[in-house]
């Protein structure tokens, strides 16, 4: 798979989301460690997905889950590519990779809900966060209006 620098989040920026996951699964009744797993997903300059449809009008992976149809969003194009190829997507095809700048990406990922999307889903099989669409912009300006001090 080729190198795809410009997509790479930093390590610390990762390290910081998958440590909020690790509490987050470890208390998920706990609203303080879900808002710190979203705090550290919306810090990315970027969420990252597998490109689908055509060059000149690429869409965002979805499939149906147990909630309904989700997008999947990464933080990372590698988490991007392996879920790609664990969703069966052909060899060939697991390299295309949209990246979607914040906060216009919750907005971006959000306005799919017209067609039937239900949720989003992150950094799945790692990590496999959750959030309503209906949530997911709101989430993005609640974030930016309280940052944390």
């Amino acid at each position: 798979m080729p190198d795809q620098p410009g997509l790479q989040p930093a390590a610390e920026a990762v390290a910081a989301i998958d440590a909020a996951a690790a509490a987050s699964m470890a208390a998920p009744d706990d609203r303080a460690a879900q808002e710190g797993l979203w705090r550290a997903v919306f810090a990315l300059e970027r969420w990252i997905f597998i490109a689908r449809g055509t060059e000149e009008q690429p869409t965002p992976f979805a499939a149906t889950t147990e909630q309904g149809p989700a997008i999947f969003a990464f933080s990372t194009p590698q988490r991007a590519q392996d879920a790609a190829a664990g969703f069966g997507i052909p060899k060939e095809e697991v390299d295309r990779l949209l990246a979607v700048p914040l906060p216009d990406a919750a907005g971006w990922v959000a306005s799919y809900a017209e067609a039937g999307v239900e949720s989003m889903v992150f950094d799945v099989p790692v990590i496999g966060a959750m959030a309503p669409l209906a949530n997911l912009a709101a989430m993005a300006v609640w974030i930016q209006q309280h940052p944390e001090g």
